[in-house]
């Protein structure tokens, strides 16, 4: 089954601008380069958890090409998808459709960094259009973990004192079905939150490493109206400054301006 959260997209019109407000956020960016149908490119701000945040942007060439992030980039952009590490990405496939959900066969993708290595590796996406039933894609490297995410010391250091990915809140429709369908994904039982207000279900969570997905209901006009526009997936990104427990909801929020509308805690 998937071992962690592998990585969080946040896509924008112009990547230079993603990053210089990233680093007006107190991360530290790696440039990541240009993915090999010349289309998109990436910037990354590793944790020392192993995970990272994507900042995904079109090229030039990429603005009049289609991709299954631009429609969220034509709606606004922001926090778009996230993406679960594998082991062995055929046979997790394989057993994740025993179970009923139609994730696509694993597929080669790769990039080039500003410095000319080619890095590779394998996804695997979940059915349906992005938005239609929130859930993460997954990933296998083909070639070393080391040189696709940033791990060296100065690259993982950041001024806001952001140092892993505490869990990831994603906004369905209906909290049953999509808990079965990560039971299905992660191969581990979800836990029924209630509302303290009226009894019913609000949310159900699950463990994936040291980090939590949190399946939750809008609890707010702006939940409903972010479900509406954008459809189910991950909402908003709890980023941990310290060890220990941290739960849903806990921290600052950062500009959302700065992520083109994503939104980000700090705890």
């Amino acid at each position: 089954m998937p071992s962690s959260i592998d990585h969080i997209v946040i896509v924008s019109n112009d990547l230079d601008t993603a990053i210089a407000n990233a680093r007006t956020a107190g991360f530290t960016v790696v440039p990541g380069g240009m993915h090999g149908s010349g289309i998109t490119h990436n910037a990354l701000i590793g944790f020392t958890d192993g995970a990272y945040m994507e900042l995904f942007a079109p090229t030039e060439l990429g603005r009049t090409a289609e991709h299954r992030w631009f429609g969220r980039l034509r709606n606004g952009g922001g926090l778009v998808d996230f993406c679960l590490l594998a082991m062995d990405l055929a046979a997790e496939i394989a057993a994740i459709r025993t179970r009923g959900i139609e994730y696509s066969q694993p597929f080669a993708m790769e990039r080039v960094t500003p410095e000319g290595t080619r890095i590779a590796w394998r996804l695997s996406t979940a059915p349906g259009a992005v938005g239609e039933k929130g859930c993460p894609f997954m990933i296998e490297d083909s070639t070393p973990r080391g040189l696709r995410v940033p791990h060296e010391p100065a690259q993982i250091r950041h001024a806001n004192g952001a140092n892993g990915v505490a869990g990831i809140t994603v906004l369905v429709r209906d909290v049953a079905e999509s808990a079965k369908e990560y039971e299905a994904i992660l191969g581990t039982p979800a836990q029924t939150l209630t509302s303290t207000l009226d009894g019913q279900t609000s949310g159900s969570i699950l463990s994936l490493g040291t980090a939590w997905i949190l399946l939750a209901r809008p609890g707010s006009r702006e939940e409903t109206e972010h479900l509406g526009r954008y459809g189910q997936g991950p909402y908003r990104i709890t980023l941990r400054r310290h060890d220990g427990p941290i739960s849903p909801g806990a921290g600052s929020l950062l500009d959302p301006a700065l992520f083109s509308g994503a939104q980000i805690a700090l705890a």
